[in-house]
């Protein structure tokens, strides 16, 4: 019906139905009965739900659907949190050189037999003990290696020890260690808060533990080292991560100033008593490379392999996602610490003519420049010569006969002056000596 129609006997004899009331005039329309939505709870006294006094209840429990933020809040209402940014990429910072293992100018992807120095640029290995083992940056090929949970790839190569030697039983000094050096100007950003770690390995050892350690230097009096363990699955690429690390301690020996040594930072695969830390997680005084409850992995079967792909520690209470390092930045930032003049895929040592020094013979025992490093390095650098033609060391080629090297002339930060040499033969007009060399700061 158009309008509300109600007799006097319908209220008397309470006859009065909701088809009695107006729902159609604009204006004039009345409510008949609620009903109850999703997400509201309806109490009501008539007969019918929704009918008499009704009392509307807003929501008292929130969706339990994957990805939802909303939750209740004090008025018993539904409360979106404010957005937050948790992850402030101006502030993350990877102090650590060479960190996806891309640039390998020192020994090309060469595998070495038990090192204890230089693996490829920026990182070294060392062992004491019977245990022996060999190291080398694999090229992982055209995929690279995949972050684990995206279809990103955070690296090109990999760092892979490989037991060849067992020791099922560890001396009090015994180790097995890879680790790199920090120079003081990349610790600034990270000394006066804590800081994380993030770690990508795999290895055939399924649950291998292992140490990572920070330590200052010359001589080491503060260690501080973490526990890390992978999974029960072997061979499985697997990101730790060891967030809101305590703040370096200022009474140790680190170093913020550019050119010097800052901290070491140490992956652990076996280590005897003398060399493990009394605690893990808080800093100690003293030289500590190991972790306490870490595996040996020189027990391990013969073959065992252990892979690093990626190392990155940052300014943060959290472990951000893992920073891409290109190879051109990359590349750049290792010129800082070592340097040759072997084109990149050459090995050190090879008889090349391509890309040598040529200098010109200014006395019977000096070749000069001057001559300038492409990039400053962090500190004076040891250079040493190669033969072009023999690819000797310590060895210089002039007038079709070769001469010892005795020194470099001058040696700074920015390049040399000239190369000392045994005796040659008296100056002639447009004699020179050539040769490759390299500059490396030990870092």
């Amino acid at each position: 019906m158009a309008q509300t129609v109600i007799r006097g006997s319908q209220i008397l004899n309470n006859t009065v139905q909701r088809q009695d009331m107006d729902t159609a005039t604009v204006g004039q329309a009345v409510v008949t009965k609620l009903v109850q939505g999703s997400g509201i709870t309806l109490s009501s006294t008539g007969a019918d739900s929704g009918t008499g006094d009704v009392t509307v209840s807003s929501p008292d429990a929130v969706s339990t659907d994957a990805g939802n933020i909303a939750t209740l809040g004090s008025d018993n209402h539904i409360l979106v949190p404010q957005s937050q940014i948790w992850d402030v990429r101006l502030r993350s910072f990877n102090t650590v050189g060479n960190p996806n293992f891309g640039v390998t100018q020192r020994n090309i992807g060469g595998s070495l037999t038990n090192p204890n120095g230089f693996i490829e640029d920026r990182w070294s290995g060392a062992k004491t003990g019977t245990l022996t083992y060999t190291a080398q940056v694999v090229n992982a090929g055209f995929a690279g290696i995949i972050l684990p949970g995206t279809n990103f790839t955070i690296a090109k190569n990999y760092l892979r020890v490989t037991l060849t030697g067992q020791q099922a039983s560890l001396a009090a000094g015994d180790f097995l260690q890879l680790y790199t050096v920090i120079e003081g100007a990349r610790l600034l950003e990270l000394v006066n808060d804590v800081h994380s770690l993030s770690l990508l390995v795999r290895s055939s050892v399924a649950g291998l533990s292992f140490g990572a350690a920070l330590s200052d230097s010359g001589p080491v009096t503060k260690s501080l080292t973490k526990l890390c363990t992978l999974g029960a699955v072997a061979n499985t690429w697997t990101l730790i991560t060891l967030p809101n690390l305590p703040i370096f301690p200022s009474a140790g020996n680190f170093s913020t100033a550019p050119g010097q040594l800052g901290y070491y930072l140490t992956i652990a695969l076996a280590v005897g008593s003398t060399n493990t830390s009394p605690a893990n997680n808080t800093w100690q005084n003293g030289n500590f490379i190991g972790a306490v409850g870490q595996s040996n992995f020189a027990a391990s079967p013969v073959n065992s392999t252990f892979d690093i792909a990626f190392v990155q520690h940052e300014p943060s209470a959290q472990c951000s996602t893992p920073i891409d390092c290109p190879f051109t930045q990359n590349y750049d930032q290792c010129l800082r610490y070592f340097y040759k003049t072997f084109d990149y895929d050459v090995a050190i040592g090879t008889a090349s003519a391509n890309s040598p020094l040529s200098l010109s013979q200014i006395s019977t025992t000096e070749v000069s420049g001057p001559v300038r490093f492409p990039k400053a390095m962090a500190k004076i650098p040891t250079c040493t010569a190669y033969n072009g033609s023999t690819g000797a060391a310590n060895s210089i080629r002039l007038g079709g006969a070769n001469y010892a090297v005795s020194s470099f002339d001058n040696v700074g930060k920015g390049g040399f002056f000239g190369i000392i040499t045994a005796a040659m033969p008296a100056v002639a007009l447009g004699a020179f000596g050539w040769c490759h060399y390299t500059a490396d700061t030990g870092w």
